[in-house]
């Protein structure tokens, strides 16, 4: 268990991580020091019950699919079939912007898929080529195409 950042006494139980121009901080503080920065953090406490009061209240809007009120979405802070984003997706981008600062996402982006859909797309491209300079009689470039794609294909686990 780490101590606390700020007096280096107490136990950290409070975990802050700030995002800003593109740099993180992480800040790991106790009760106490979290309090002197405004930090207010209950056990127990949901955030959508702590964001409560910051979001302006809205008419109780129903999902038309499944029948979950708003009201009830922010109690239990889970949604109740795929319908429910677009039906409280005004509110859903408010909260976002309360808890994250933006309701965009600016963070790294996964590219496993993408890169097996991409190596697929060279492959194909190579062996293209490879019949075109196979037709050619340019052996040299087969050769290394054909190589290429050996190189990629092993790369990606294809």
């Amino acid at each position: 268990m780490n101590n606390c950042d700020d007096c280096g006494i107490n136990p950290a139980s409070v975990h802050l991580t700030q995002i800003t121009n593109d740099e993180t901080h992480t800040f790991h503080l106790c009760e106490d020091c979290a309090k002197k920065k405004g930090i207010n953090i209950s056990v127990g406490e949901s955030v959508f019950e702590q964001l409560s009061e910051q979001v302006p209240q809205v008419p109780d809007k129903i999902c038309t699919k499944c029948g979950l009120k708003y009201s009830e979405f922010k109690q239990k802070g889970w949604l109740g079939c795929a319908q429910c984003y677009t039906a409280f997706e005004t509110e859903i981008d408010d909260l976002l912007v309360q808890v994250h600062g933006s309701s965009v996402h600016k963070g790294k982006k996964y590219h496993g898929a993408a890169t097996v859909t991409e190596v697929s797309g060279q492959i194909k491209r190579l062996r293209h080529e490879l019949a075109t300079a196979i037709k050619n009689e340019e052996f040299e470039q087969a050769a290394m195409l054909r190589d290429a794609i050996h190189s990629l294909k092993q790369t990606a686990g294809v």
